[in-house]
């Protein structure tokens, strides 16, 4: 009996010590050895320590989705990955000799910019006014007679005025029904910037189209008749040398200049002449067929858009200008 009790109390103390080793220590050895009942990330029951693959359809939470096989694209899809087609300009095609020598002979007017023509609005040449404006709204106008206001009268909107000066801001106008009836309101309550800006707008587009419609006569003159050429590239018979328009040592001039005081020459004056070039007798055709003798003067025509360089012929006959043409065409002036 003296044995049994140290026996028992070595017995007791290992089965104390198993247990409190049991879950850190012995637990996990007897699941490796046993197999204890494990879930997957999808909630499946597995047993045993090897876990099969994860469903397909429900991929693990802690794993990323396997990447997607590349795919060949189909027709359509190629066709819209290809590189598009490049949409820069072909390149210019080289000008012809005639395309050349009819841009010299009539080139595009160098327009000054709208802007510069009227100084920032701050001072609009009188000959750019349009001859009537219209406001906004209601104009009082007062009827002044020697200084004193004796009545008053309001236009409404639409009703269309006579724009007399712009000063800063404010634009002075005149009822055109009676004159001596004025006043002045701010100008942007008028139409009178955009009446001018439409007048610019609409002579750009007559000079250009007036310039392109001279170049197409040329181009078909010169396919009837190709000689015509010679007259374009100055390699025509010979005339005199240009003399300065200021220059009256030549009599042979005199008619020529007298043509254009008298205003005979469509849209240039005597002031607008550069130089004169006589070109001795020539056969002209057109309407004024016949021989004359010419003279080719040079102009640059003064507009409030700028100065346009043109080139005009006189025929003369019997010491008078009988009529002006163009020199390539030789149609009327």
């Amino acid at each position: 009996m003296k044995g049994f009790f140290p026996i028992l109390l070595i017995v007791c103390a290992v089965l104390a010590g198993a247990w409190f080793a049991y879950d850190p220590y012995l637990k996990p050895l007897l699941d490796r050895l046993g197999g204890e009942e494990t879930m997957t990330a999808n909630d499946r029951v597995i047993s045993g320590s090897k876990a099969p693959a994860t469903d397909a359809t429900q991929p693990s939470i802690s794993s990323a989705p396997a990447p997607k096989s590349p795919t060949k694209p189909s027709a359509t899809t190629q066709g819209a990955l290809k590189p598009a087609a490049s949409t820069s300009p072909s390149p210019a095609k080289p000008k012809s000799e005639l395309d050349a020598v009819l841009e010299l002979k009539y080139p595009m007017p160098e327009i000054l910019p709208l802007l510069t023509i009227v100084d920032q609005w701050r001072n609009v040449p009188i000959n750019a006014y349009p001859p009537e404006v219209t406001a906004s709204e209601t104009i009082p106008f007062a009827l002044v007679i020697n200084g004193q206001a004796v009545g008053s009268s309001n236009v409404p909107p639409g009703t269309p005025l006579k724009p007399v000066r712009l000063e800063g801001s404010e634009l002075l106008v005149a009822s055109l029904a009676n004159p001596a009836m004025s006043t002045r309101l701010p100008v942007d309550k008028t139409d009178f910037k955009q009446r001018i800006e439409a007048r610019y707008l609409q002579f750009v587009e007559t000079k250009q189209k007036e310039i392109e419609s001279k170049r197409e006569r040329a181009r078909q003159i010169i396919a009837a008749d190709p000689s015509k050429l010679a007259v374009l590239t100055g390699k025509a018979a010979p005339g005199g040398p240009a003399i300065p328009a200021g220059d009256d040592g030549d009599p042979r001039f005199a008619p020529v200049k007298a043509s254009l005081r008298n205003g005979e020459a469509a849209s240039v004056t005597i002031d607008e002449a550069r130089t004169f070039q006589w070109n001795g007798s020539e056969k002209i055709g057109g309407e004024y067929a016949g021989t004359y003798e010419t003279v080719t003067v040079h102009f640059e025509v003064a507009t409030i858009f700028g100065r346009f360089p043109v080139d005009y012929k006189a025929l003369l006959r019997n010491g008078r200008v009988h009529a002006w043409i163009d020199p390539v065409t030789e149609d009327r002036i």
